[in-house]
């Protein structure tokens, strides 16, 4: 039985990496930085200044925006920092008016200025709205005579490190005390092992996170499939057929169709991303209706994904040049293995079977190629499920960046990671950006 401390270990990393979302949560959080930015400017911003890490950037380029035609960073910066509310939190986009959209996009070509910047955080974002110039007022900054007003948002999309006004600082997290604590709170994660994933699944009373992570994600695939979004991955069916493989694919792929193209539906994001949310629930919610599974059952698998999902990305950067559907597929496995009768060691064979075959998808922003990428790494996880469930075909020696223990793999598949980011990063952002 898990102890007190080992519940609210899992706690802890559901309280950090599971998050309601409308709008993919990179140009989301810009957004968000951009209103928290107009209400302590305290008056309608004129212009706005952004800075953004290489990731950040990448992801905000292409995704699209709830509800609108209109994409790119300074786009989400004037839409959130004209009509959003930070009160909102990452719904803040969810019901702008087409009209303030369009008054967004047009503000945002000559008021909006975006910067990437060299930030050592894979996970930056600096909103500086200014408000109307006074030539009464004495120079505040840089010979601007306006108030001004700054954000900053590091290492997780919602935590606002500092926010000034006029140079007086309003709040601040960045206290040698507060990093001290960050440091504790990750060597608690690493703690964590798939022997208490799931044991955390079969024992736990609250499945209220779980069951709400399934309504959502369920409702954003079921208007994919009946609208037209990005490629429309979700509607295709090679070679005309219909089986259970096709239409977990199916689920799936309709939702980031979906999500990608600006559905103004709100999902539950895993690990920091709406796309991995999607990624980690939807295939098993489908299983779990083709063999008939109870709710309370698929609802423990699906807690099983997500927190294999978040047991892996512990170890990786907030943001990365990897592609996030490999976490979220391998975790959407390991839910499949617990959902057809397996156990945690099976669900150890499922991951090893799926860092040793699709680790090295990279990631070249958030758009709508996003499904097709899934549509590989879920098609994977199906295999991947039953070769360990079969105990024939398991990647269970050393063999390529797979070692013969669970956590050594995943640590050797994030030094890969982290060794390679700093390179990956600017090769893939020189391409993007040209």
């Amino acid at each position: 039985m898990l102890t007190t401390k080992q519940k609210h270990k899992i706690q802890k990393l559901m309280d950090k990496y599971l998050l309601v979302s409308t709008g993919c949560t990179e140009p989301i959080a810009i957004a968000y930085a951009s209103a928290i930015a107009k209400e302590a400017l305290g008056e309608e911003p004129t212009r706005f200044e952004v800075e953004l890490s290489p990731n950040m950037a990448k992801n905000a380029m292409d995704a699209g925006v709830p509800g609108s035609n209109y994409v790119g960073a300074a786009f989400v910066t004037a839409e959130g920092g004209l009509f959003g509310k930070s009160e909102d939190g990452f719904e803040l986009l969810g019901n702008v008016a087409k009209e303030d959209q369009d008054y967004a996009y047009e503000f945002s070509k000559d008021n909006v200025s975006v910067k990437i910047t060299d930030s050592p955080k894979s996970l930056f974002i600096q909103v500086t709205a200014y408000g109307k110039e006074d030539s009464s007022k004495k120079s505040c900054c840089c010979c601007c005579c306006c108030n001004m007003a700054r954000v900053v948002i590091e290492d997780e999309h919602t935590n606002v490190v500092l926010i000034e006004r006029n140079g007086e600082v309003i709040h601040s997290k960045m206290s040698e005390g507060e990093a001290d604590s960050t440091t504790d709170s990750k060597a608690e994660y690493e703690e964590i092992t798939m022997k208490e994933i799931f044991e955390y699944a079969n024992t736990t009373d609250d499945l209220s996170i779980f069951k709400k992570a399934v309504e959502l994600n369920t409702a954003i695939s079921e208007h994919g499939k009946v609208t037209n979004y990005g490629l429309n991955v979700g509607k295709a069916q090679p070679f005309g057929e219909d089986t259970i493989f096709s239409r977990v694919i199916s689920t799936t792929t309709s939702a980031i169709d979906a999500r990608m193209g600006g559905a103004p539906l709100a999902v539950m994001a895993c690990t920091g991303s709406g796309n991995q949310g999607l990624t980690t629930t939807l295939p098993v919610v489908q299983v779990a209706k083709e063999i008939g599974a109870s709710e309370e059952k698929m609802l423990r698998a699906v807690a099983v994904a997500d927190l294999t999902a978040m047991y892996i990305k512990k170890e990786l950067n907030v943001l990365s040049h990897l592609c996030g559907a490999v976490i979220a597929s391998t975790g959407a496995t390991t839910g499949i293995v617990y959902l057809l009768g397996g156990d945690y060691k099976q669900a150890e064979y499922a991951i090893q079977n799926m860092l040793g075959t699709v680790s090295g998808m990279f990631c070249d922003g958030a758009k709508s190629t996003c499904a097709m990428k899934v549509c590989a790494c879920v098609s994977a996880g199906m295999y991947a499920a039953d070769l360990a469930l079969s105990g024939k075909g398991c990647i269970t020696d050393d063999v390529g960046i797979v070692s013969s223990d669970i956590k050594q793999t995943v640590q050797n598949y994030a030094k890969i990671e982290k060794d390679s980011a700093v390179v990956m990063d600017k090769s893939i952002l020189d391409i993007i950006v040209r």
